[in-house]
């Protein structure tokens, strides 16, 4: 069963270097917000414990999904493989577990930067 996005609570992580959030459920697509991009990630086939690839959508060794506001390029394959140090969870410290909180934060630093 997949979940409502908007109604979950995710670890905030990054995934080359970009932010975004993590849920070891399925979600529904149909639920994300305009704006935010969604990928599944798949664990490695030894070790449930090591996600070590992202895709629009996995069916074999599902680890979760990411959300972000940046697009993330994924090969013609349809898999981009990464390695331990492309994922990284935030620190405890103005972490996001909410998609709100999420689109707050990396809107404040856009607009930030942007000045």
């Amino acid at each position: 069963m997949r979940k409502n996005a908007n109604k979950m609570i995710y670890e905030e992580i990054s995934i080359f270097g970009v932010p975004a959030l993590f849920s070891d459920w399925r979600i529904d697509r149909a639920s994300v917000p305009i704006g935010m991009k969604m990928y599944e990630v798949r664990h490695a086939d030894d070790d449930w414990g090591s996600p070590c690839q992202l895709a629009r959508g996995i069916l074999v060794n599902f680890y979760g999904t990411i959300l972000t506001t940046e697009s993330i390029e994924i090969p013609k394959s349809g898999y981009l493989d990464f390695e331990s140090e492309d994922w990284c969870y935030a620190g405890w410290d103005d972490t996001c577990a909410t998609i709100d909180e999420f689109l707050r934060k990396y809107k404040a630093r856009e607009g930030r930067d942007s000045v």
